[in-house]
């Protein structure tokens, strides 16, 4: 059996994305490297990576959904948290362009009814930041965590918007103070020093002394020689 050709008439992308399926099941982070030795494992033969580029594509889809489908099926989602775990808070705030006439995504927020029942009794010290959701779109991820009273991490809150501004930051502070915080007062506030998060505190009179106060942290890279 020829081991080098890559390009076997019968080894098509949707045979080897079945080859491929249950290893992205176990592992979301598949290498393109690992789905070549796994082919060969089952076929004996040595795709190209492109080959194995495609059929990891089509077999992430199949498993995990079409990107563009799961952006559809987010408002079905949160339907289902809220259903499943009542008492969860879900906030929307949606854009609709003139020239079509769906509904275009621009924010998420929801906190469980855990985390809002949780906070009361933990530290009034809250952490907010931000990450990069990877894959098709460039999406952030925003969230607030506590400090509980065993001194475990504890998420509060959560948003996924199109793009990290200062917009999507005050809703982000309103609903987590209203949802969240509620009559609390005395909370730390901490986050590091990105421009929007500071033009955000300084505009809530909520998030302000006295009854709330705003720290940031300074992340400093000392090397020891």
């Amino acid at each position: 059996m020829d081991t080098f050709n890559g390009n076997h008439y019968n080894l098509d992308i949707d045979l080897i994305s079945l080859v491929l399926i249950p290893h992205l099941e176990a592992s979301i982070r598949y290498k393109i490297k690992e789905c070549i030795t796994s082919v060969h494992q089952e076929y004996g033969h040595t795709i190209i990576k492109r080959k194995a580029f495609l059929g990891r594509k089509c077999a992430f889809e199949i498993v995990y959904g079409n990107k563009d489908k799961s952006f559809a099926a987010l408002p079905k989602y949160m339907a289902a948290l809220q259903h499943f775990n009542p008492g969860t808070v879900v906030e929307w705030k949606l854009e609709r362009s003139p020239e079509k006439p769906e509904y275009i995504f621009n924010y998420v927020f929801w906190a469980f009814k855990l985390a809002i029942d949780g906070f009361p009794h933990c530290r009034r010290v809250i952490s907010i930041d931000d990450t990069h959701v990877y894959g098709k779109y460039d999406i952030k991820l925003l969230i607030a965590v506590a400090v509980d009273a065993n001194g475990k991490i504890s998420p509060l809150a959560f948003a996924i918007c199109a793009n990290e501004s200062q917009e999507t930051w005050t809703l982000f502070l309103n609903h987590l103070k209203e949802h969240v915080v509620k009559q609390c007062s005395g909370i730390f506030l901490i986050s590091d020093r990105y421009g929007d998060i500071l033009s955000s505190v300084e505009n809530l009179p909520a998030w302000q002394e006295p009854y709330a106060y705003h720290r940031y942290c300074v992340r400093h890279f000392k090397a020891n020689f």
